[in-house]
């Protein structure tokens, strides 16, 4: 081993590693490659280039804290250099991506101009070199052209950006984190950045010093710590175990772990899954649950659908090798908004992934799970990547539901006909979320007026909308979750609600309707453990 050194090592827990793919924080559509070709693409380097030619209006931005989530890069003048720098290194290392998006973003408005119900099977002669072989060109029922991506074809192209791909290690508290979209990791000297593919098993050794003694020389050996770093990369570790709170559940009840957002932990003496994984990493007194409080194995992991805060590639990467298997809802592959999740979790090295359609069920001991269908949070988007979760533990009838939007009542009568009532509900009520573009404006063929993008925003339910779902379910006990408050959670979610937001207002409603019928109700922040 290198130098000799073998001491043993843990991981520290306020150690952070964000995977990133070109210095941008890699949330899942970063990994899928089309969606990362647009982001780049009619995204970042506008962004960064908006910046380099404006630092003083970004760097006001900043200063008010109401606008962490918009199209302001949150660093200041003195990273002109290093912004410039990356835009020369994205502009070289991603020209395959910057010709793919041109070449699609033209053809296909092309094709929506030109394609009025006649035979097209001669555009595929026209196609440009980036997306022969990658497009399949159609029509839908009522003869409007559309483009599919063959995107199993192009994880392994030159598309992929395995070489952008690395890992940011920092000591930056999570409330500190600059917001995911808008901001990249640039070099500071609190950040530690190491090119890693995120397939690679080095991820695992890493990942398992977290809670494991491990050899520092070995960890420096897998991920091709250069001697001169070794240094700067040992800060990262401690000598002692990590402190953990009870991961591990042996009792005859279900337990209930609330890690904040939409996290949910729910463990019997023999089986134990994980909703939406996304944590704080910072530990702290009190009841705070973070990472290191996650159980050794984890039999099933619940993806309810493929935004960031519910599908959070830091977080997998880290428990890859603790998950049994992972259940993700099917795509649409006819809409680039829709890519799937299988193929992204597959890039990060993961072999254990089931696709499950609307009431498709996973049986195990103590119950089984089944997926859901959802309504609503995607602004109107033909996108299938979402569902929620029925579960039934040891007799216990629970439904997570995270952002669904209760558009029509009867899709939960039809539910309650086959699967029975819901004993406890968990219901998003994000009723007000952002417009169409601020996700999916690099996936829109052309423009779409401030009005119309202003009515289609991302919503969950409000009072009325998740009583009626209430009500449809049968609940007798409810919680409202995923509104996203924790302030460890904010690099992802920037929400900070006042008494007199949309969100708090109608959540308030609704918890003291359901409190007025004799019904249990809270609106949960931070974290919580309970018993059922």
């Amino acid at each position: 081993m290198r130098n000799g050194n073998d001491q043993q090592l843990y991981l520290a827990a306020s150690t952070k590693i964000e995977p990133l793919c070109s210095k941008w924080y890699a949330w899942s559509h970063l990994v899928s490659p089309v969606q990362r070709a647009l982001n780049v693409t009619f995204r970042q380097l506008p962004l960064l280039r908006s910046f380099i030619a404006s630092p003083a209006v970004h760097e006001v931005a900043t200063s008010d804290s109401t606008l962490m989530g918009g199209s302001f890069v949150h660093l200041r003048k003195n990273d002109l250099p290093a912004v410039r720098a990356l835009v020369q290194e994205m502009t070289a290392r991603c020209a395959s991506l910057i010709r793919f998006a041109e070449d699609l973003l033209n053809f296909d408005r092309q094709l929506q101009a030109t394609a009025t119900g006649a035979n097209i099977d001669h555009l595929y002669e026209s196609l440009p070199p980036a997306l022969a072989g990658a497009l399949e060109i159609t029509y839908d029922l009522n003869n409007h052209p559309t483009l599919r991506v063959i995107e199993e074809l192009l994880y392994d192209s030159d598309l992929s950006g395995i070489d952008t791909q690395a890992l940011a290690f920092s000591r930056t508290r999570d409330e500190q984190r600059k917001f995911f979209l808008n901001t990249p990791r640039v070099d500071e000297a609190e950040r530690f950045i190491v090119p890693t593919p995120f397939a690679a098993g080095s991820l695992s050794l890493l990942a398992g010093s977290r809670v494991r003694p491990t050899a520092f020389a070995e960890l420096v050996e897998s991920l091709g710590i250069e001697p001169a770093s070794e240094a700067r990369f040992r800060e990262f570790f401690t000598p002692h175990a990590p402190v953990r709170n009870a991961p591990q559940y042996r009792g005859d009840d279900v337990r209930l772990r609330y890690f904040g957002h939409a996290c949910v932990l729910l463990q019997t003496s023999t089986v134990s899954i994980l909703i939406d994984p996304l944590f704080a990493w910072d530990e702290e007194s009190g009841d705070k649950l973070v990472f290191n409080d996650l159980p050794d194995f984890i039999d099933y992991v619940f993806l309810t659908h493929n935004h960031h805060d519910h599908f959070s590639p830091e977080v997998l990467l880290q428990i890859r090798d603790r998950i049994g298997r992972i259940l993700v809802p099917r795509n649409n592959a006819n809409t680039i908004a829709d890519p799937s999740m299988k193929l992204a979790l597959k890039s990060l090295g993961f072999n254990n992934v089931d696709v499950m359609d609307p009431l498709d069920r996973v049986t195990f001991d103590d119950g089984y799970i089944v997926s859901l269908p959802f309504y609503g949070e995607h602004a109107a988007l033909s996108i299938n990547s979402k569902h929620g979760m029925y579960v039934n533990l040891k007799g216990r009838r629970m439904a997570f539901l995270a952002d669904s939007n209760c558009l029509d009542r009867m899709l939960y009568r039809r539910v309650v006909e086959r699967l029975g009532k819901v004993e406890t509900l968990f219901i998003g009520m994000e009723c007000q979320g952002a417009p169409l573009t601020w996700m999916y404006g690099p996936y829109l063929t052309n423009a779409i007026s401030r009005k119309d993008d202003e009515s289609r925003r991302s919503n969950g339910s409000d009072c009325d909308r998740a009583w009626a779902l209430l009500e449809e379910l049968g609940s007798t006990r409810a919680f409202v979750y995923a509104m996203g408050q924790e302030p460890w959670f904010r690099y992802h979610l920037d929400l900070i609600y006042t008494p007199d937001s949309k969100q708090i207002i109608e959540s308030d409603k609704f918890v003291e309707r359901c409190r007025s019928a004799a019904i249990p109700c809270e609106r949960l922040n931070g974290c919580r453990e309970m018993m059922f």
